[in-house]
Formats: structure tokens, sequence, C-alpha cells
């Protein structure tokens, strides 16, 4: 089965992409890497949307996200570590498949790409890009995504903050297959993780990035036997958040739910 993935690239998509190199890497024929922050928007537009959405606290959060991440990368690479996950370029390169960026993949560059790779199965990792069915028309198999929560709740963008926020008690990831909308299609597997006291935005993005990590390996597995699953997601129970609020942000960090530098650090 011939696979292409698409992805934004992040820590946690960078990891659940390694587990699927892992297990497929002599199946997957192409990486589709988003080169937009906010579809649409020029880098300076997408900060100054992101600033106006959610304030400075969560700005200066994913700022020390990125830049903790990009200087480990540099660290690493200067001292020759071993990176635990490597960036998508190295991915893409220690595994000879051909990497491309696409600010809208919809567009007909970049269906053009993909129709010539000749995927059976689409696999969407924090795409952050809707995927239009002219898209989803290029895989017979499908198009199948991996969403940190436990769907139908929490739909939408940041979740795992959306979780801490709301005071759930638990969370988990979701693999589903993809349809005209936002985290909306047939659900294939689901499993939950408790939230402890000490979870942080940090610690349950990551928590939930290693649990995608296995379900989307099982999803691709039993999608290879010709018979994975398709649970309508009950709409009736579903909820959607957009963007973190600064209200929001503020709440999180009085309640230290952010998680230190330290922390993003070993993350």
């Amino acid at each position: 089965m011939k696979i292409v993935i698409l992805t934004y690239e992040s820590y946690q998509s960078n990891l659940i992409i390694q587990q699927v190199l892992n297990n497929f890497h002599d199946q997957v024929v192409g990486i589709i890497q988003s080169e937009n922050i906010i579809p649409g928007k020029s880098l300076l537009q997408s900060m100054l949307f992101i600033f106006k959405k959610t304030g400075l606290i969560f700005v200066v959060h994913k700022g020390l996200e990125i830049a903790i991440s990009r200087i480990f990368g540099i660290v690493a690479r200067l001292l020759r570590m071993h990176l635990a996950i490597p960036s998508l370029q190295q991915m893409a390169e220690s595994h000879g498949i051909p990497l491309t960026g696409t600010k809208n993949v919809n567009q007909s560059a970049s269906v053009e790409i993909i129709r010539n790779w000749k995927p059976d199965l689409i696999v969407s990792i924090h795409f952050n890009q809707l995927i239009k069915k002219k898209v989803i028309h290029l895989a017979p198999t499908g198009v199948i995504n991996i969403h940190p929560a436990l769907l139908p709740k929490n739909r939408g963008t940041f979740p795992y903050f959306w979780s801490l926020v709301n005071g759930d008690t638990e969370t988990g990831s979701t693999v589903h297959w993809i349809d005209s909308k936002f985290d909306t299609g047939d659900i294939i597997l689901q499993e939950k993780i408790k939230i402890s006291e000490s979870d942080t935005v940090t610690s349950l993005a990551n928590r939930c990035a290693r649990l995608g990590a296995d379900l989307m390996v099982e999803a691709i597995t039993l999608i290879q036997t010709g018979n994975p699953p398709r649970i309508p997601q009950d709409d009736t129970q579903a909820t959607y958040f957009s963007w973190p609020t600064p209200e929001a942000a503020r709440q999180l960090k009085r309640q230290k739910k952010y998680g230190s530098v330290l922390d993003l650090w070993r993350v």
C-alpha cells in the first residue's frame, strides 16, 4: 500500500511521523509539508492574527516551544548528538522519501504531485489545512487523521489546552477518516488517558502525541487488513473550541498549567 503523509512540522507531529516511518517507511512514497502557520496568511499576518486571538501569554509560550526545539536541534548537530525525534527533513532524507512544501494542498500543483505519487492512503498528521474532496479522491482507500482528543469532544485547535481549561479528567487521541469538515469523520480507533493534577499543556500534548503515534500505526495496520472500523461520531455529544483566548491563557498561567521552560527543554 502506497502512503502519502500530509503534515505541519512540530515536535508532536514529528514524533508520530517517526513511528509511522519506523513501521511503514518502505510504503511511504511522499510527504507534503504545510508552509503556512495560518493558511492564506503570510508569516507576519499569521503572527498578528495569533496575537490578536490569543494574547501575549499564549504567543510567548508557543514561541519558547519553537525556539527551544530549534536551539536544541542546532546544539545537537554541533555536538553530533543523536536526536530522539529528528527533524522532518532528516527523516525524509534518511528514508529516501520525497518531501515538498505547500501553501495550499488543494491547489493544482500540489494535487498533481500527490496524483503522481499514486497513493492508496493519505495520512494527515497535525496538518493545518482543510483537505478538500479533490485531494481526498486521490487515494482510493481514503484519508485518515490523528486528533489529540476524544472525538466528538474537543473538536478544533489545541484540544489539550482546552481539556485543562475546562477541567476535564480524561482526554486521549482519535484516528478518524477525513470528510469535508474538520474533525467530523468516522472513527477508526480511540483511546483514553487520565489527566493528572501535575499535567500541563506541555506534558499533555506530549502524552497525546505518544498515544497518537501508537494508534496511527495500529490504524494503518487495520486498513491494510481490508476491514477497518468506521464508527460514526455522535454529533449530539460534540464540542468545538477554536484558538485559545487571552482569558483562558491567563487562567492556565494562574494555575501553573503551562509547564516551565525546563519542562519544554526536557520534552
